[in-house]
């Protein structure tokens, strides 16, 4: 008993505004992770009962992560980062592959993917290098070329995995913590130079075949609707269906009917707003929206530079997530696999989310800021 209020006795000192948002969109994740692995066909229920396990795992890291002292989580950042980095590279050793890429390590109890993690790692790395710049010092050339060292060669690793979602969105990330610390003119101006100049090369000689495909299908998905296209299509057909109240719980068409793609992961919003309309994916993305503010809210009240960088991360880590991955399912976006964070079924994923969440619940009691 003793044992069991140390480990929950932290919840009691949660900000309940931000606790409430969290379990509102896990409570609504795991119902349409339910229905996703649910079909007419009799599917068992293994990945949601999976993801159950996942997501207590998650709540384990969120409290051992909130319960850490900031100077902890500062200390560790260079191993954790370093390690990230070596499983990147036994990666392409000792790898899983599946679906024609290698992105897993199999550790008999699990599989662990790096790439996940690294967005984390990442962003605790950079976001302690800005902090040790001087207060309203923006950045120059000579910075980002030291930023990069740190940033490219893991992102690079993953891309060729490949993985394109994540390497990409793992530089808007860290980019989104460089904008904020604030860059030179003409900096920023040449950047964007050597961007424009690289683009036409990284599309020949970088992309694989079938990553231009998807790209192209984005501009145009009814040009191949059986094929690079589909994914989208019946994503598209799902959310308009769904309309104002949706057709209800385990009743989606496209979902039970398996017509909808990736529905436990990338597509998981589309089976949201096919069974439960308008007002549960409007809902669902107004808790979001709660959420990120939080964090940027509790950004701009934090006098310690390196958790208010902690913060805004951790923030960019959700709006990029959620922002891409609702794009995608709408097609306003081309399809890379980025899942939505306390929805998608996945354990790297799903820990490194709850452990952004235990950062940013760490920073907020380091200020003694929970009621």
């Amino acid at each position: 008993m003793n044992f069991l209020y140390l480990f929950f006795s932290p919840l009691k000192k949660l900000n309940l505004y931000f606790l409430f948002c969290i379990l509102s969109l896990q409570f609504l994740g795991f119902f349409s992770l339910y229905s996703a692995a649910y079909s007419s066909s009799g599917e068992n229920l293994s990945l949601f009962k999976q993801q159950v396990l996942w997501t207590g795992l998650g709540w384990m890291v969120f409290l051992f992560i909130s319960y850490s002292k900031s100077h902890f989580i500062t200390k560790m950042i260079g191993p954790l980062f370093l390690a990230n980095l070596a499983c990147l590279i036994l990666v392409f050793f000792f790898g899983k592959e599946a679906y024609n890429a290698k992105r897993w390590l199999d550790l008999a109890l699990f599989h662990y993917q790096p790439s996940e993690t690294l967005k984390l790692t990442l962003t605790l790395l950079i976001a302690k290098q800005l902090s040790q710049k001087r207060l309203g010092q923006t950045l120059v050339f000579r910075d980002l070329i030291k930023l990069c060292v740190f940033i490219l060669p893991p992102v690079f690793l993953v891309f060729l995995q490949p993985d394109l979602g994540t390497a990409g969105i793992s530089l808007m990330i860290v980019s989104s913590l460089i904008f904020f610390n604030g860059i030179e003119k003409k900096t920023l101006a040449g950047l964007i130079l050597i961007v424009t100049v690289t683009a036409p090369l990284g599309w020949n000689f970088f992309l694989k075949p079938y990553q231009k495909s998807r790209i192209i299908s984005f501009i145009n998905p009814g040009a191949d609707p059986q094929g690079t296209g589909y994914n989208v299509i019946q994503s598209k057909i799902a959310i308009g269906s769904g309309q104002l109240i949706g057709k209800g719980f385990k009743k989606g068409t496209q979902n039970q009917l398996q017509f909808l793609p990736e529905r436990h992961t990338d597509f998981i919003f589309s089976v949201l707003s096919e069974e439960y309309g308008f007002a549960g994916s409007g809902l669902t993305l107004i808790l979001f929206f709660l959420l990120v503010s939080f964090m940027f809210k509790l950004a701009g009240q934090l006098r310690d530079r390196l958790s208010c960088y902690f913060c805004i991360g951790a923030g960019a880590f959700f709006l990029w997530h959620i922002v891409l991955n609702v794009a995608m399912t709408m097609g306003f976006f081309p399809v890379v696999g980025i899942p939505l964070p306390l929805f998608s079924y996945g354990g790297s994923h799903t820990l490194t989310a709850m452990a952004f969440l235990g950062l940013v619940a760490s920073m907020h009691r380091k200020k003694d800021l929970f009621q």
